[in-house]
């Protein structure tokens, strides 16, 4: 498998002095120095050597993405990806046709579809500079990846905070405390046409005329997420779902709900971040012979559509740069971009 040469680093540092700006404050707090005591002269000489000193000499952490392409980013494929050996994943992996005509969206096992982002206006759409061009003001929240997973996505608070495509990726993605995603926001409907042909059982909603009065559990919520290298959400689970990957690769563990009790799902979760995981608790020996009775760790390419069934537990860890589009069953009730409060997020009126 090819591996993906890293152009740019994320977390750039970076300084900045302004010289004249710290004369002009050196000569306020030495007039003060003299002014005071000589008891004092010590420290406050000391505070005001520090005031000095901190705001031209700590360094800024760019966090922001400034690559030209999502490709562009770092990649950890030495450590996180495989092949996808059929003893490790496990999953039937379906085309398009097999996914429509076998209807697996009904049963109670996850599987993987290749090739259903082919057709996708996305793929150009979404590229990392079209993205920022075409749909900057798009909105939804950001979050520690491990507070969503465990509080669960949906969740108020300062787990999320509202942000915008621009900002997000030109300040924050690369940050390893955020993550862009929100199941409670859609994304608009531009964005939505960049999705066809949507998949089943969701394009029914579409082709339904009466969709409305048939009662439609898929619909027109989409969700979008978006991380950089390493990112993900910890062991959580939900309804029926499935997520394709425009760009990127993902990791998954899911365990079966139908083969592995709830104790034993709740036990083997681990109060660590999805890659930690990983990295400490998956080679255990314990673990290796859950995952082959019960689960599956599977590698989630570009263009890759996995279901995840209702109940079933699940984490994922980004591989590169990744974006990512979601439906889950019953989001919405297809009546548009429907947003929470803004009180109900963080309470702060003005979005990150």
């Amino acid at each position: 498998m090819a591996k993906k040469k890293s152009k740019n680093h994320p977390a750039k540092k970076s300084g900045r002095r302004d010289d004249e700006g710290e004369k002009s404050i050196g000569h306020e707090n030495e007039a003060r120095c003299k002014s005071v005591g000589a008891a004092a002269a010590t420290f406050a000489c000391a505070v005001a050597a520090l005031y000095v000193m901190s705001p031209n000499d700590m360094e800024v952490i760019d966090y922001g993405n400034h690559n030209t392409e999502w490709e562009d980013g770092h990649a950890s494929w030495d450590e996180f990806g495989h092949d996808n050996d059929p003893s490790a994943c496990g999953l039937p992996i379906l085309t398009v046709e097999e996914w429509e005509r076998g209807r697996y969206w009904e049963g109670d096992k996850p599987v993987l579809v290749r090739n259903v982002t082919s057709g996708w206006p996305a793929l150009k759409n979404w590229k990392l500079q079209e993205m920022l061009s075409r749909y900057p003001d798009v909105e939804a929240t950001m979050g520690d990846a491990q507070l969503i997973g465990e509080t669960g996505p949906d969740s108020p608070s300062q787990v999320l905070t509202r942000t915008t495509v621009k900002k997000f990726i030109t300040k924050h993605m690369y940050d390893p405390k955020k993550y862009f995603f929100d199941r409670r926001i859609a994304i608009p409907e531009n964005m939505l046409d960049d999705c066809r042909p949507v998949p089943m059982p969701t394009r029914a909603f579409f082709l339904d005329e009466n969709k409305r009065a048939r009662g439609h559990r898929w619909r027109d919520h989409f969700t979008i997420s978006m991380g950089s290298n390493l990112q993900g959400l910890t062991f959580h689970s939900h309804g029926a779902a499935w997520n394709v990957v425009v760009f990127g690769a993902k990791r998954w563990i899911l365990w079966e709900h139908t083969s592995l009790n709830a104790t034993m799902q709740m036990r083997v979760k681990g109060d660590v971040p999805a890659r930690e995981w990983i990295r400490t608790l998956h080679s255990h020996p314990e673990r290796m012979e859950e995952i082959e009775a019960h689960g599956h760790d599977c590698i989630q390419h570009a263009g890759d559509m996995l279901f995840v069934p209702d109940g079933c537990m699940h984490m994922v860890v980004n591989i590169g740069d990744t974006v990512a589009v979601v439906s889950e069953i019953d989001l919405d009730k297809g009546e548009g971009n429907k947003k929470m409060p803004q009180d109900q997020y963080d309470g702060k009126a003005e979005m990150l």
